[in-house]
C-alpha cells in the first residue's frame, strides 16, 4: 500500500529547477489549512468517520461530533452551525483566515478556531478555497504515516458512495486544476467560502519570474507570507507534490551560541544520535534552538581535552538533551555568532522556521 498524506502539500519553489510559465499564482495565506467534506460526515460521531484522526481522543470527556470541517491532521474543527450552513455541498480544500496579515496573526487565528465551543470570533473567519478536489482523489487508499496522524485509508470511497448525501458537484474522475478554477469561480458565491483569486502567469519564463518577484515584494510589504504557484494541468493528490509550489521571502538575523541540544532518533532514523541536534542561541535575550546543519557541522568534542568519556558517546546516551559545559561544538564554540534565515516572528518575538545560514567571522 502506497504512502499518502491527508491533504495535498506543496514543495518549495526553486527557479533553477521549476519551469512555471503559464502556472497560476495566488497569495500564500498565513492561516489554518482546512478540508470541507461537503457535509457528508456532519453530525456523525467522530469515531464513525473513516478518515478521522482519533489517536488522542481519549483525552476528551465528551465524545466529539463531526462538523464536516477537518484540520490538516484529520481533527474536527468546531465551527458554529450558522457558519457551516453557508458552505456549499461540494468538497473544498482551502485555508481558514481572518483577513489580517502580520506578526503573530496566525497565533491569534488559532486561538479563535481551536476551541471546542465556537465563539463570536468566527464572524471574522472566512474559508479561502483554492481547490475543489474529487472524492476519488481525497479518499484514495493509502497509508498515512505522519507522527501525529497514523491511519490506513482503505475502502473509504465505498463508504462515501454508501452515504445518503449527494454532492452538488462531483467529477467522475481526476480534475485538472484549470477546470477547478472555473468551477470555483462559478460556485463559490457566498459570504463564508470564498474563491481565493488565481492569476495565470505568462508562458515565457523570464516574464513569469519578473511578475513573481514583483508580487512577492508587494505581498511582503503588506506583511503577507508569500505566494503559491500551481500547474494548470495538475490534479489534486494526497501527497507532497512539485505541481504546487510555495514562494516565501526569507529574512536573516544573528544570534550568539550559548549551548547545544543532542540529536535524537526520529521517524526518519537515528543518524543524529551522538551528534548535535540543534544550536541554542541567545537571540535578543530569548532562547532560540536552531537546526539546518550538515553532519560535519554537528560534531561535538570535549572542552580543553576534558578527561570525561567521548563526547559522541555522551550525546548518544543522552538524546534530545542540552549538553554540559564540558562538551562543545567543533565548529560553533559558545560565544560565537551565527546568522540564520527565518520567516517572521511568533507573538513572543521568536523567529519562526529558523534555519542556519552561515557563521559570522569576528
Amino acid at each position: 500500500m502506497k504512502n499518502r498524506e491527508f491533504l495535498m502539500l506543496a514543495k518549495v519553489f526553486d527557479p533553477k529547477k521549476h519551469g512555471i510559465g503559464g502556472w497560476f499564482l495566488s497569495e500564500k495565506l498565513d492561516g489554518q489549512r482546512a478540508f470541507w467534506d461537503g457535509g457528508i460526515s456532519r453530525g456523525l460521531l467522530k469515531r464513525e468517520v473513516p478518515w478521522a484522526n482519533t489517536n488522542k481522543d481519549s483525552r476528551y470527556r465528551v465524545e466529539q461530533i463531526s462538523t464536516g470541517l477537518w484540520s490538516r491532521l484529520g481533527n474536527v474543527i468546531h465551527a458554529p452551525d450558522w457558519w457551516l450552513n453557508e458552505l456549499p455541498c461540494v468538497m473544498l480544500d482551502g485555508e481558514l483566515w481572518h483577513g489580517v496579515r502580520g506578526h503573530g496573526q496566525r497565533q491569534i487565528l488559532t486561538r479563535m478556531i481551536k476551541t471546542l465551543v465556537p465563539g463570536p470570533d468566527w464572524k471574522k473567519v472566512k474559508f479561502y478555497v483554492f481547490d475543489m478536489p474529487s472524492p476519488l482523489a481525497i479518499f484514495r487508499d493509502g497509508r498515512l504515516n505522519n507522527p501525529n496522524f497514523k491511519k490506513i485509508f482503505e475502502g473509504i470511497r465505498d463508504w462515501k458512495y454508501g452515504n445518503e448525501i449527494i454532492l452538488d458537484w462531483e467529477p467522475c474522475g481526476l480534475t485538472h486544476f484549470e477546470r477547478s478554477v472555473r468551477e470555483m469561480g462559478k460556485r463559490l458565491t457566498g459570504n463564508v467560502a470564498i474563491f481565493h483569486p488565481q492569476e495565470q502567469l505568462p508562458f515565457q519564463t523570464s516574464k513569469a519570474l519578473e511578475i513573481i518577484q514583483n508580487k512577492l515584494t508587494i505581498v511582503c510589504n503588506l506583511n503577507g507570507e508569500g505566494l503559491m504557484l500551481r500547474k494548470p494541468e495538475s490534479w489534486w493528490e494526497p501527497k507532497r507534490v512539485a505541481t504546487i509550489l510555495k514562494v516565501k521571502k526569507l529574512d536573516d538575523d544573528e544570534g550568539i551560541v550559548t549551548g547545544y541540544v543532542t540529536g535524537r532518533k526520529t521517524d526518519k532514523g537515528s543518524k543524529l544520535l551522538g551528534l548535535m541536534g540543534a544550536l541554542i542561541l541567545d537571540y535578543n535575550g530569548k532562547r532560540l534552538e536552531l537546526s539546518g546543519f550538515t553532519d560535519a557541522e554537528r560534531q561535538l568534542s570535549p572542552v580543553d581535552l576534558h578527561p570525561d568519556k567521548d563526547a559522541f558517546i555522551w550525546a548518544a546516551e543522552h538524546p534530545g538533551q542540552e549538553v554540559p559545559d564540558r562538551i562543545s561544538s567543533v565548529k560553533f564554540p559558545r560565544g560565537s555568532a551565527v546568522t540564520f534565515r527565518h520567516r517572521g516572528f511568533s507573538l513572543d518575538g521568536i523567529p519562526t522556521e529558523a534555519r542556519y545560514w552561515r557563521q559570522e567571522k569576528v
